[in-house]
């Protein structure tokens, strides 16, 4: 019985994700049709700022509620981290308005940022007022519930934002469609457990809580800091209209690779741990999802190097122009980090968990942020795109020195592991310029068409044994 509820929420938890990030993404698409570089880019602007201290908000009592056994003093426990997340919560937010609102403002030169970061912290506030009722969710393996909240929460927000776009709201559009997310989900999740928080608050419970979630908290803070320094660098140095022009390309591109990394990592996280002895199985798992992350990214980045020009121009307008460029260069970062996309997960399950922010953390102050100030300063937005290219290169051979070292991985075994998607999508785009050069005139909606219908034949060749497996697993699941 455990097998099947742990099962359903798997699979509930998995379908929350999947309709947030598939509708969110799609949302922002159209959002940047609607609106103006400069407006996606002040958003960006505040992303570090409302990151960091969101990143503090609930000072990981979440996680440490979660992990709890069940106990008679559970209630207790309850209202003690309710009330001190609120407080908490309440001074973050009179922070981020009165402290780092004129800051971010100063620091960028934009007035407005005075005006949307109260807006946009909306969540550092009602988060608290969250934590206990998605505890409850979780601890129970309610992710059938979560889920619902969640996905009518995004939905509503998401037409909202179109809504006012459509009608001339510009930035304030984006600006709701994020707000009023974390508005919606507090009286659905009250509703929905029914849990009142009681006024007791006992701080030996309130220092248990404490203690188990200081060193989490402090690593997600310099996560977040260390993953937003190009919004903050770009942001900066180039203004905001630069900045959106680099978020529609980071969207495009880094943020398709992180949402299939993470459903990846989900799934190979416990297996890594449970192989930890066993090196070859190890090796061929890692490898397998090399294969797979190939197989299913590399003909959308390509797509995105063909025709990129094409579609920004003729989907989002020529406003959007300057996205051509760097949409290509970080559609071949993305290529290269692909052959390490589960080296994160890989980590944690060799028992590694520090390791990574250490090498991030690394990379990030020695190569990325002095690559983005001096590429700025000496080709603007396509000098920021080729700093995170290098970056990206730097972080894949760290890794692959690491691979060889603990679990025997060669080079030319992650090449023979990508073999199939490279040389499917570069036999594919013969073919292309082939028909380009028969029919010049075919529309390129037509011709991206025929691209990935030969990326389909070909893979099918020269990928065979593994799409039958695949096809095989996912029929098993249903």
């Amino acid at each position: 019985m455990k097998a099947k509820i742990i099962f359903k929420g798997i699979k509930w938890a998995s379908f929350e994700f999947a309709f947030s990030f598939t509708f969110r993404f799609l949302v922002k698409l159209v959002l940047a049709k609607l609106i103006l570089p400069k407006d996606f880019g002040l958003v960006g602007m505040t992303t570090i700022f409302i990151g960091v201290v969101f990143a503090a908000s609930e000072l990981g009592m979440g996680a440490a509620l979660i992990q709890k056994k069940e106990n008679q003093d559970a209630e207790r426990l309850f209202n003690t981290a309710f009330w001190s997340g609120l407080i908490w919560g309440v001074g973050l937010y009179l922070l981020m308005c009165f402290g780092i609102g004129p800051i971010a403002a100063s620091f960028y030169n934009e007035p407005l940022l005075l005006q949307l970061i109260p807006v946009l912290s909306l969540g550092i506030l009602l988060k608290p007022l969250n934590l206990i009722h998605t505890v409850i969710l979780t601890r129970s393996m309610n992710f059938k519930k979560l889920a619902l909240i969640n996905n009518s929460a995004a939905l509503i927000a998401g037409f909202v934002g179109l809504y006012t776009a459509y009608i001339g709201f510009g930035v304030w559009a984006l600006v709701l469609n994020n707000a009023i997310i974390s508005v919606l989900t507090v009286p659905l999740l009250f509703l929905t457990t029914r849990w009142i928080p009681k006024l007791e608050w006992i701080k030996s419970y309130f220092k248990e809580i404490i203690g188990f979630s200081v060193y989490s908290t402090g690593t997600s803070v310099f996560s977040t800091i260390t993953y937003n320094a190009d919004n903050l660098i770009i942001g900066k140095l180039l203004g905001a209209s630069s900045l959106g022009v680099y978020t529609l390309a980071f969207s495009l591109t880094e943020t398709l690779r992180q949402a299939i990394s993470s459903i990846l990592n989900k799934v190979m996280y416990p297996v890594f741990g449970q192989l930890q002895k066993n090196k070859s199985k190890l090796k061929s798992y890692f490898l397998m999802i090399v294969n797979i992350n190939a197989i299913m990214i590399y003909p959308i980045m390509f797509f995105f190097v063909l025709f990129g020009k094409e579609m920004i121009l003729d989907i989002f307008g020529t406003n959007w122009g300057d996205a051509v460029l760097p949409l290509r260069v970080l559609s071949i970062a993305v290529m290269i980090h692909l052959i390490i996309n589960s080296f994160a997960s890989l980590l944690r399950g060799l028992g590694y968990p520090g390791l990574e922010f250490k090498i991030i953390l690394g990379i990030t102050l020695f190569i990325l942020i002095p690559g983005l100030y001096f590429g700025i300063i000496g080709w603007g937005l396509l000098g920021a795109t080729i700093a995170i290219l290098v970056n990206k290169i730097s972080l894949v051979i760290v890794a692959l020195i690491f691979l060889k070292k603990h679990i025997k991985i060669k080079l030319i075994e992650i090449i023979l592991a990508v073999k199939g998607a490279v040389l499917s999508v570069s036999i594919s785009s013969i073919l292309i310029f082939i028909l380009k050069f028969i029919c010049p005139n075919m529309n390129w909606i037509v011709i991206s068409i025929f691209y990935f219908l030969f990326y389909l034949i070909v893979i099918l060749y020269f990928e065979k044994e593994m799409i039958k497996l695949l096809k095989v697993k996912l029929l098993k699941t249903k």
